[in-house]
């Protein structure tokens, strides 16, 4: 029992130990138990999980009937369609995709009308400029999305009356056509009794047609109203319908003495024949795929991009931007505190060299070291892991210079406030994970909502990853906006880092 109470004294004397040593640095401790769940929590409520809104352009002809029907229905189709006009100029409207003016082109369909009764769907082409593969499935989702609820709005009055009606309007227009052939048979044979009977059941044959027309006519004629064609069925029945009353309602004199065994032939014979020029056109509606009629659009989703690139791609100039980031912020960080802390800084004190010397000598070597770093990475990534390189190697090249000064300044500035190389290190972790969770590493910067978007706009890695994207996958320049931008943070940076050691050395 001695040796265990002996064993447990000697293990507490250890806790009690570490205890102290972390009480005595009250920031340590902050950083490491307090700045990970602040970021974490500062995320929670700066991320918005919503659907992106897709600034959209349509892109119909000029004479097209559908026009009315798309601007009314864009502007109410839904918050994550921002209706930004219609244009019938297809380049124009490319072009301001290219320069990120909209989000997506939207092509209506050509003669949508006539490709629908030929039972084929009329296609939207929904261009992007997109080369997250993320977003790009986002967008094929948005568009089929919409396009069901056009659809919907659309051929709602066909699926639910049109085809219903179709079995019993055919029923009844061939009980019509045999009273009617029967008919001109009794007249032709001098039966008027027959004939009475025949006329009479046409009649109600006749009022039970022009119902059920009507309701399917309505149908046609919205078809053609909103998706826009040229000649139409539609005035076919009309024209035949009333042909069809006017005979039958000449057919009344056949008990009158005025009663015309010719005409009510020539009667008899029209209605057979408009009857069945209606059979006809009714059958054309009813021929059509009911799958078609249901959904008579689709979409296509297709990028001008220069490449697709597969997920690897993509993230491919991500992880250089954060890796030159950390590995910059890291070395720069661990430096001054490491010279502190073994009694260099005395030296310096002492020595000719100035604080800017001591400085701009150390941000030189690091610009370089960090430069035969990216080479190493670069090559790694394009020889080795095959991700194609399409921008300029001199656009490449000022970029990662400017990513190299800005992450230095970070580093800099977190080792002249540091007391310890564990304090720095643990600062330069929290930068890591600030980076990857705000920077545009894991998710679009358009999920993350203002103010905690000044996190992301701050963090060099963030300029980074969008310009060397843009370089290697697009073969753009860069933004000179988001170039000067991290330039300008780099210099502020460096101008604070300098004042900072200034001081620390003048004070020594």
């Amino acid at each position: 029992m001695t040796r265990i109470a002996k064993s447990m004294i000697r293990m507490m004397a250890f806790l009690s130990k570490e205890i102290s040593e972390i009480l005595r640095q009250p920031r340590l401790l902050l950083t490491l138990v307090l700045g990970p769940f602040l970021i974490l929590f500062v995320f929670g409520i700066g991320y918005q999980n919503k659907a992106r809104a897709l600034r959209t352009l349509f892109v119909i002809q000029q004479d097209s009937p559908i026009k009315s029907q798309i601007e009314q229905y864009a502007k109410t189709l839904g918050p994550q369609l921002i209706y930004a006009g219609v244009t019938s100029d297809e380049a124009a409207a490319l072009d301001e995709l290219r320069q990120g003016k909209v989000d997506l082109v939207a092509v209506a369909p050509v003669n949508a009308y006539e490709t629908i009764r030929n039972s084929q769907q009329a296609v939207f082409i929904l261009y992007n400029h997109e080369i997250d593969p993320t977003q790009i499935s986002y967008i094929k989702y948005f568009g089929q999305v919409y396009i069901d609820e056009v659809n919907r709005r659309v051929l709602l009055a066909i699926t639910e009356q049109g085809q219903k009606e179709a079995t019993s309007l055919q029923s009844e227009l061939a009980s019509a056509h045999q009273n009617a052939v029967a008919l001109h048979d009794a007249i032709q044979a001098g039966d008027m009794v027959s004939a009475r009977q025949y006329q009479s059941q046409l009649a109600t044959n006749l009022d039970n047609i022009t119902l059920a027309v009507g309701a399917s006519l309505g149908v046609l004629n919205s078809v053609q109203q909103t998706l826009g064609g040229g000649s139409s069925n539609a005035g076919a029945i009309l024209a035949a319908l009333s042909d069809i009353r006017q005979n039958t309602n000449a057919l009344n004199n056949i008990n009158s003495s005025s009663y015309s065994k010719t005409q009510d032939l020539q009667n008899a014979t029209k209605i057979e024949n408009d009857i069945s020029n209606l059979q006809s056109q009714l059958k054309e509606f009813t021929s059509i795929n009911p799958d078609v009629i249901v959904r008579p659009f689709s979409s296509e989703a297709k990028s001008i991009a220069k490449l697709q690139p597969t997920a690897l791609d993509f993230f491919a100039p991500a992880v250089i931007a954060l890796l030159l980031q950390h590995l910059a912020i890291t070395f720069a960080a661990l430096s001054i505190v490491r010279e502190r802390s073994v009694g260099t800084m005395e030296l310096f004190r002492v020595s000719p060299l100035t604080s800017s010397e001591t400085l701009f000598g150390k941000y030189l070597s690091y610009i370089i070291f960090g430069a035969l770093l990216t080479v190493a990475l670069t090559l790694l990534v394009v020889d080795v892991l095959h991700v194609p390189m399409l921008g300029s190697w001199v656009n490449y090249g000022l970029v990662i210079l400017a990513l190299l000064f800005t992450s230095l300044g970070f580093g800099f500035l977190i080792s002249l406030i540091s007391k310890t190389d564990s304090q720095a290190v643990q600062l330069t972790m929290i930068m890591l994970l600030a980076s990857v969770f705000f920077s545009g590493f894991m998710m679009s910067l358009d999920m993350i909502k203002y103010p905690v978007s000044i996190v992301s706009w701050s963090l060099p890695t963030t300029y980074g990853i969008i310009m060397l994207r843009d370089i290697v996958l697009r073969g753009a320049v860069p933004n000179m906006n988001l170039l000067g931008g991290l330039a300008l943070i780099g210099v502020g940076l460096c101008l604070v880092s300098w004042l900072m050691l200034r001081r620390m050395i003048s004070t020594h």
